[in-house]
């Protein structure tokens, strides 16, 4: 029989491996990293790619790879997963602001659902 604190920390890990699931419904081998930056933009939308490698801990580079693959378009033409999308700053130019595609904010309303 487990303890109270054991019980609770089963059943988090058991929503967490749904979170993880759910992602790899997108794609079988998507990385920690990408599932990071995603969730990095879900709290914190409108962020730049700088904003999202402090948080992450993950270069610039490694974030705007990470924000390709996760956009509609990846790098070299290839079609990526079409949960992000980047936007020019208004502001400054030289800065794209990342946020949710439609398809971005199902994605958020299963993992949601996953939680509640």
């Amino acid at each position: 029989m487990l303890t109270d604190s054991q019980a609770r920390i089963a059943k988090a890990a058991s929503k967490a491996a749904s979170i993880i699931e759910e992602f790899r419904k997108l794609n079988a081998e998507m990385q920690a990293q990408q599932m990071a930056i995603f969730l990095a933009v879900v709290a914190r939308p409108g962020s730049t790619i700088t904003d999202l490698a402090n948080v992450t801990g993950h270069s610039t580079a490694s974030v705007s790879r990470n924000v390709a693959a996760l956009s509609q378009t990846h790098r070299k033409g290839m079609p990526g997963l079409d949960i992000l999308i980047a936007k020019e700053d208004v502001l400054d130019r030289r800065n794209k602001r990342i946020s949710l595609t439609p398809k971005g904010m199902r994605v958020m309303a299963a993992l949601e659902a996953l939680l509640n």
